[in-house]
């Protein structure tokens, strides 16, 4: 495939409305699916979605070719399909898609969050062969302003990804850049995985303004209020661990103070003064979350902290931080994040050393 014609987006949430907007404002055929009906019923009778602020090919009025509860109908002779729910949503998707699948189509992980390394398996079991791939991070900062409405106030510049396995990732990243040129290869899913920086922010920004949170029920500017610089110590003290873990697995990063240079342009001699400096995290509209219950703890504890603190686990690095935020979360919601999670034997890495987990993840087997 040299060229993708038809782009399947499943997830009408934020991301999914800028994504599938945005792609068809670039000329291709775009069917949005989603399960529950509500948005897909606003799509239908208005015609399609309204994107504004800094995408990736402009503004416009988007007349999106599929709006859909069918999963069917969303897949069937689309050459890439991008999911983009949160992580906890990605298993429903694989699921809902699985008798629908032809093989060679392009699956990619929107954000990744691991995703390859616990879903690849059911594919091949299934006997499907699609190509995989995932993303470190959503290369939208964006938010629906109503039902058929999309407002993007930040567009990162380079997005890592990588394809399970990674010996492939040349041969999707021809592919994906045509959709959009901002996607750079990385080494492979670990390393988008380790670069996101969801799980480093979202839930030590939450956990440490969980009285702010409850008091206003989110009335409060997330990063620019909810980012003090107590709080941007112990975003560094995660990033710190997060770069640990993944020197023990043979990977450079990139520290989370440079992504912010690289992504958005926010520079400052420290994560707090960084976050301050960054346009998107200025925004009114990006507001904290209105209980504890959300995805910056649901999603980026479970399926991006734990994973990373227990693969740091099985190769002897110590992550108190990591281990502290996952721990108070878990006592906060009333659950077990280290169980729940995506531990290091979900993702079929247990008992490995760090040269057979990369061995694992560029060939695709061991």
């Amino acid at each position: 495939m040299s060229e993708p014609q038809k782009i399947a987006v499943l997830g009408a949430g934020h991301g999914g409305y800028a994504m599938a907007a945005d792609l068809t404002l670039a000329g291709y055929e775009v069917h949005l699916f989603n399960r529950s009906p509500e948005p897909i019923e606003a799509i239908r009778k208005r015609g399609g979605i309204e994107i504004t602020g800094d995408s990736v090919y402009g503004e416009g009025f988007a007349k999106i070719k599929k709006a859909t509860t069918d999963m069917k109908e969303a897949i069937e002779g689309v050459d890439v399909i991008m999911i983009v729910v949160p992580a906890y949503g990605h298993e429903f998707m694989i699921n809902k898609m699985m008798p629908y699948l032809r093989d060679n189509q392009i699956i990619v992980f929107n954000t990744g969050n691991f995703a390859s390394l616990r879903l690849a398996k059911k594919l091949n079991e299934a006997g499907k062969k699609n190509l995989l791939a995932e993303t470190s991070i959503l290369i939208y900062s964006c938010r629906k302003t109503s039902l058929t409405s999309v407002f993007v106030d930040g567009l990162k510049q380079k997005v890592p990804t990588a394809a399970f396995p990674a010996k492939k990732t040349d041969e999707i990243i021809k592919i994906l850049r045509k959709l959009y040129p901002q996607f750079i290869p990385a080494s492979n899913v670990l390393q988008t995985s380790f670069e996101n920086l969801n799980p480093v922010f979202h839930p030590v920004i939450t956990l440490l303004n969980a009285g702010f949170t409850e008091r206003t029920k989110g009335d409060y500017i997330f990063y620019k209020d909810g980012v003090t610089p107590s709080v941007g110590r112990a975003i560094q003290a995660i990033d710190s661990e997060r770069m640990n873990i993944a020197k023990a697995l043979g990977m450079e990063l990139t520290p989370t103070i440079k992504w912010l240079e690289i992504m958005y342009g926010a520079k400052g001699k420290n994560i707090y003064e960084a976050i301050q400096n960054c346009k998107p995290y200025q925004d009114p509209g990006e507001r904290g979350p209105k209980d504890l219950k959300f995805r910056f703890i649901t999603e980026d504890v479970p399926y991006g902290l734990v994973p990373m603190y227990s693969i740091g686990k099985e190769l002897n690095v110590s992550a108190p931080t990591m281990q502290s935020v996952i721990h108070l979360c878990s006592v906060l919601n009333q659950e077990n994040y280290f169980k729940q999670g995506y531990t290091a034997e979900k993702l079929g890495l247990k008992g490995l050393t760090a040269e057979e987990m990369i061995k694992l993840v560029t060939e695709g087997e061991l």
